[in-house]
């Protein structure tokens, strides 16, 4: 029974110990802010040199690095960065702008923002509801938006430059 429970203990202390890795990371703190030492330089949707480019970089762009993850940097997408959501996850908040929406609220949890207009395209970041997102353009049941705060992509390490370590905050 004891050696049962002392299990039980350790399996949960562990699944424990990752959510809160996970979470961490997830969220996006910053790190610190680096500068693109290189031009024509690709932003990815994962941490690998054959995944799908999102943009490209050149020398002096400033970057936001949330993670580091061996030879790559996990980044905050710019504003420049495609991203597109369903219309249908999404609720204009100016009614009176219709049928030409700008600024908008997503409605559920959990929404993907993707790189491209198709649910097969790949997954930038997640938007939960009441997150605001800006819209661009209407495309076939899409929205083009700004990215959101939690849009990723990742650039090989060795094309940035630290700019300024950023204090970790305790509470």
């Amino acid at each position: 029974m004891y050696l049962a429970n002392r299990k039980t203990f350790l399996c949960a202390l562990l699944v424990l110990i990752w959510a809160c890795a996970h979470f961490t990371f997830a969220q996006g703190a910053l790190l610190f802010l680096g500068e693109v030492n290189a031009n024509n330089i690709n932003v990815r949707c994962d941490s690998t040199p054959n995944s799908e480019v999102i943009y490209t970089l050149n020398k002096g762009v400033r970057v936001e690095v949330v993670r580091e993850f061996f030879e790559w940097y996990k980044i905050r997408l710019l504003k420049t960065a495609p991203s597109y959501i369903k219309k249908r996850f999404v609720a204009c908040l100016d009614e009176t702008a219709q049928p030409v929406c700008r600024n908008a609220r997503v409605i559920n949890d959990r929404v993907n923002v993707r790189l491209k207009p198709s649910e097969s395209s790949a997954i930038l970041g997640k938007a939960d509801k009441t997150d605001p997102v800006v819209i661009l353009e209407q495309e076939k049941g899409w929205y083009k938006i700004e990215p959101i705060a939690k849009s990723f992509g990742w650039i090989n390490k060795k094309f940035v430059n630290k700019l300024a370590e950023t204090e970790e905050k305790t509470e």
